[in-house]
């Protein structure tokens, strides 16, 4: 996925991102979500948290063998009519 970019899979309810354009979000706690050999791979459930409030928000993919990309889960996303400071 290119900067700047998204998509929408409405057979999975997730936005799509670049890994760089989803501020706002920390590793999840959990270390057994963020499996991969030389990043992310994704196959763990969510491996990103809000870091304001530690809800699951995301899986971010990053390693060698994935493409590089966040998969938002549509239901976490929340309209926001200015952007956070």
């Amino acid at each position: 996925m290119a900067r700047g970019t998204y998509a929408i899979s409405h057979d999975a309810s997730l936005f799509i991102l670049h890994p760089d354009d989803v501020p706002g979000t920390a590793p999840h706690p959990d270390r057994g979500r963020r499996n991969g050999c030389c990043g992310l791979d994704g196959q763990d459930g969510p491996n990103l948290v809000c870091a304001a409030c530690g809800a699951d928000v995301a899986t971010k993919q990053s390693d060698c063998w994935t493409q590089n990309l966040v998969a938002l889960t549509a239901a976490a996303v929340v309209g926001a009519a200015e952007p956070p400071a």
